[in-house]
C-alpha cells in the first residue's frame, strides 16, 4: 500500500483508504457513507462493515470520521469532497 493522502469529487465505490481518518463534505446535496472492512490477510474487500447502516451528511455539513487504513470506502452523492486525514497506523498498516 502506497503512502499517501488522496481526495476524492463525487461517489466513490469501494475505495482503499490510505489513512485512519477522512474528512466527508456534502456540499449542496446529502451524501450517504459506509466502510467495508478488508480482511487482515489477503487485504481483499469483505461484506462486513464499519457502519450497521449508511451514515448521512446533511447538506452543507463536514464529518470527520473513522475509515481505517486498508478498509473500503463507499459514498453516495455526487456532491461529496472527500479527504483522507493523519497517517496509516491501523487496520492493515503493519501487514505490508
Amino acid at each position: 500500500m502506497a503512502s499517501q493522502a488522496n481526495v476524492y469529487q463525487g461517489a466513490l465505490t469501494n475505495a482503499q483508504m490510505y489513512t485512519d481518518k477522512v474528512s466527508i463534505s456534502s456540499g449542496s446535496g446529502v451524501v450517504t457513507y459506509n466502510v467495508n472492512i478488508a480482511n487482515l490477510t489477503t487485504g481483499a474487500i469483505t461484506s462486513d462493515t464499519i457502519y450497521s447502516n449508511a451514515v448521512g451528511v446533511g447538506v452543507g455539513m463536514i464529518v470527520e470520521t473513522y475509515v481505517g487504513v486498508g478498509n473500503f470506502l463507499t459514498i453516495v452523492g455526487n456532491t461529496a469532497y472527500t479527504q483522507e486525514l493523519g497517517t496509516r497506523s491501523s487496520a492493515r498498516a503493519g501487514v505490508n
